[in-house]
């Protein structure tokens, strides 16, 4: 017998609705302003207690990511970025095949590439970007961030949404669902 996740659905759309009712507060009409969602993969298969090269979700990793398909269905999505990892690809694929919108890969480590192909979406729609835990933190970094993020090996339900602004500092919301 599966073991129930520890987020809900209803608890997973009050949190998405909070971040947009504090992010439509920041962008005033006009202006173009780039909204990003990171999400890290979810849960993938373990292999004696270690990862094992290029693992696949597991079966709560699946159900994690339909459930991130129906939060961020009406989101506005309009661009997908995944590493080449299948765990993130799988993450977003429920979604990307609602949306119709075709994941793009880069390469887990090439920060500098991802960041120049989100400045391309400025203003055009969110665009979501499936990290890992040491990208996530990193790309935060390089984005403007001060404040340190840390995300443990066991944690897979957070969601950030970043929204840019014209001073430069993105702001920057985390919800852990």
């Amino acid at each position: 017998m599966m073991q129930a996740l520890p987020f809900s659905l209803s608890r997973l759309l009050c949190a998405l609705s909070l971040a947009i009712l504090i992010m439509g507060g920041l962008i005033a009409p006009g202006l173009a302003q780039q909204t990003i969602i990171l999400v890290r993969h979810a849960e993938q298969t373990l292999t004696g207690g270690m990862m094992d090269g290029d693992p696949p979700l597991n079966e709560d990793g699946a159900r994690r990511a339909q459930a991130l398909a129906s939060v961020l269905k009406d989101a506005g999505v309009r661009a997908i970025y995944v590493s080449q990892y299948a765990r993130a690809q799988q993450t977003v694929e429920p979604l990307a095949r609602g949306l119709g919108v075709k994941p793009e890969v880069v390469a887990k480590d090439d920060l500098s590439a991802l960041t120049e192909r989100l400045k391309a979406h400025d203003g055009q729609g969110a665009v979501l970007v499936v990290g890992h835990s040491d990208t996530i933190p990193a790309l935060l970094k390089v984005w403007g961030h001060l404040q340190p993020v840390t995300i443990d090996k066991t944690e897979f339900n957070s969601l950030w949404f970043v929204v840019s602004r014209p001073d430069g500092s993105p702001f920057v919301s985390r919800l852990r669902l």
